[in-house]
């Protein structure tokens, strides 16, 4: 795997390891901060995906999970569960930031957790097929 793909890896990882960790940790529980980096996680995991395929010169500086998704689906197919679940994601990576921009509770963490996972697990088998 190449050093590049690797470490937007790592981070994607890293990441997902601080929202599980402060679901089970911390209280009370701070849901936009968890929603944040899994929406974090799974950006960064499909952008892993965009260097693996060698589709970019450079990693789009976008934010947008289904659009970070349509640019590796001429090369694998992308079930459209994945779309749900970057549809559910993408706004906590902007609007978590603004207080009262989204009202979140933790079963919304709880699915943020699932989803970044269910991405995450995802590019990662296809990376290391």
């Amino acid at each position: 795997m190449a050093p590049e793909v690797a470490k937007w890896l790592e981070l994607a990882d890293l990441d997902y390891g601080v929202a599980e960790h402060l679901l089970g940790t911390y209280h009370p529980i701070p849901v936009e901060i968890i929603c944040y980096h899994c929406q974090q996680a799974a950006e960064k995991a499909v952008k892993a995906l965009i260097l693996y395929f060698g589709i970019a010169d450079a990693i789009p500086k976008k934010h947008d999970i289904s659009y970070l998704l349509d640019q590796v689906k001429a090369h694998i197919a992308i079930d459209e569960e994945y779309y749900d679940y970057a549809d559910t994601l993408t706004p906590y990576g902007v609007a978590v930031r603004y207080p009262n921009e989204l009202q979140l509770e933790e079963r919304h963490a709880r699915n943020a957790l699932n989803y970044a996972g269910e991405i995450l697990a995802w590019a990662k088998g296809i990376i290391t097929e």
